[in-house]
């Protein structure tokens, strides 16, 4: 349904290739799975394959990508600008219902999809529905998800497992969820950036995630062993050569520099050591594979067990005068580790705030927040190394830097907006 050929994608600013040379035919029934690190081009492969102008801003590439005019549907990260400025009834504007719409719309509990209300106005599980719903009034024969289970609850995590389970709807799909990757995928393509994020790589596979785990690895340690042993036999027929072409050299040079059967010897000997060396032209080299992130909290930071960290009471949760719960009465006694669980909607970032906000008056704690939109606390005009430091001190600087780096930062995007 689709094919792709030659796709080379390289970035514009530093001419960096993050895609050399991709190969891949979709098929109906396909569940490919795109993995990989952060920042190795899996987001980009999925905008270029829908759209590459989506990806003209800060990409270029080359190759073919042909789809015979099959009408595909896009499931970005975040919002675009457009979507952004919709309310639900602009968004459904050019609406067609089909079965597969109906019986959506009823298992998220939607009744309607007129509505003054804006899409950007919905929590992140919210505004998925809504527009994966857009997505089944399109009757797209593909589907392109970009880490579709980031926002979503359980629930609803379960009804997009099932959804891609029974559909026969082709769907590339970037997800780091493992579970989900497991119940969903029958095809994996492994994008890699190996020797410093430098030379890119990739895997297709048509098995499912475990096996394609476990067949990695038997095969990269197999491939690892052979070239071992290839490089520790080249070894000892290089010292067993150099034994003999020294005692030739020697007799050459002080003994019998015209005697007709040692020039035949060092001939043969030079002979001996080209052949060798051509041999190495087809040794394996010992793979190379694309390092995780670390990342790991201080672990010198010790909270006493019986240190109360946190005391909540609230009567009602709220946001923008819509009551979300009420009477919550939160404790937190040591080093607890407390998850919010319940659907979309509910209020869950709500009161994660709440907490912040509480927390903010104890002096004694230093908090760390991560928002689900970024941009809550990143200046997208700002470079990492000075939303980790603004002050210069060489020890801070030292310290940040570190932390980029066992992130996998290159030192440019270290600098980079």
């Amino acid at each position: 349904m689709i094919e792709i050929q030659n796709l080379t994608i390289r970035t514009i600013k530093d001419n960096r290739t993050l895609i050399d040379q991709f190969q891949l035919s979709i098929q109906k029934g396909d569940k490919i799975v795109i993995i990989g690190e952060e920042g190795n081009g899996k987001s980009t492969l999925l905008k270029c394959i829908y759209n590459e102008k989506l990806m003209t801003d800060y990409c270029t590439f080359e190759g073919k990508i042909q789809n015979d005019g099959y009408l595909l549907g896009y499931l970005s990260q975040e919002l675009s600008a457009q979507e952004e400025m919709l309310t639900i009834t602009e968004l459904f504007l050019d609406n067609s219902w089909n079965k597969d719409l109906l019986m959506a719309m009823d298992d998220f509990n939607i009744q309607s999809l007129v509505s003054d209300q804006s899409i950007s106005d919905f929590s992140g599980g919210e505004r998925f529905k809504y527009r994966f719903l857009k997505l089944l009034s399109m009757n797209p024969d593909v589907l392109l998800l970009d880490e579709p289970t980031n926002d979503l609850d359980i629930g609803t995590i379960d009804w997009l497992e099932a959804y891609m389970q029974q559909t026969t709807i082709p769907i590339i799909f970037v997800s780091h969820d493992e579970t989900f990757i497991k119940n969903t995928a029958n095809a994996i393509i492994h994008m890699e950036l190996t020797n410093r994020k430098q030379i890119p790589k990739y895997t297709f596979s048509r098995e499912p995630y475990e096996t394609y785990l476990a067949h990695r690895e038997n095969e990269l340690l197999k491939q690892e062993q052979v070239a071992r042993k290839q490089a520790a036999d080249y070894k000892k027929q290089m010292e067993r050569w150099h034994d003999v072409w020294n005692k030739a050299e020697h007799q050459h040079q002080n003994v019998a520099r015209s005697d007709p059967r040692l020039q035949k010897k060092v001939k043969s000997l030079k002979n001996q050591k080209q052949r060798m060396d051509r041999a190495t032209e087809n040794f394996f080299e010992i793979p190379t594979v694309e390092e995780a992130s670390e990342f790991r909290f201080d672990s010198s930071i010790h909270i006493h067990r019986h240190k109360k960290i946190l005391e909540l009471s609230l009567e009602t949760l709220e946001i923008a005068n819509k009551q979300l719960s009420q009477n919550i009465n939160l404790s937190i006694i040591g080093p607890e580790k407390v998850a919010i669980i319940g659907e979309n909607g509910v209020g869950k970032s709500t009161l994660l705030k709440k907490i912040l906000d509480t927390l903010k008056d104890r002096s004694s704690l230093t908090i760390g927040y991560m928002p689900q939109n970024y941009e809550d606390l990143l200046d997208p005009n700002q470079t990492p190394i000075r939303f980790l430091e603004k002050t210069g001190d060489k020890e801070a600087m030292t310290k940040a830097f570190t932390h980029l780096g066992s992130m996998k930062f290159t030192s440019d995007e270290i600098y980079e907006r």
